[in-house]
């Protein structure tokens, strides 16, 4: 590129730029000491896929499949059942009304 060198126009090399630099997929350019280099993506819960019944939790710095854990807190039941842990499951079941006693007071 031509600058201006004190009072004279100079050609100088371009500056490289990320725009010069093609990295390969997830490695992002990042300009390093003055000069783009691809980088390593730092990964995230965001790269990472679980399968069933586990959930994605940074630990350290690294994403895990962790086991999720069933509990009464994830479960809405419908009305006339209440959640109970059965095993190490969470179930609706159905809320149980002890039977009705009737107490006649006083006389008749």
């Amino acid at each position: 590129a031509c600058q201006m060198v004190e009072t004279s126009p100079r050609c100088l090399p371009n500056k490289p730029s990320c725009k010069d630099l093609r990295c390969p997929k997830g490695r992002p350019c990042r300009m390093v000491e003055g000069w783009p280099k691809c980088v390593a993506n730092k990964p995230s819960c965001n790269d990472l896929r679980c399968p069933p019944a586990t959930r994605c939790q940074t630990v350290e710095t690294s994403p895990r499949c962790v086991p999720v854990i069933p509990s009464c807190h994830q479960v809405d039941c419908p009305k006339g059942t209440r959640c109970e842990m059965v095993e190490t499951s969470p179930k609706c079941l159905p809320v149980s009304h002890p039977p009705l006693v009737c107490h006649i007071l006083g006389r008749w």
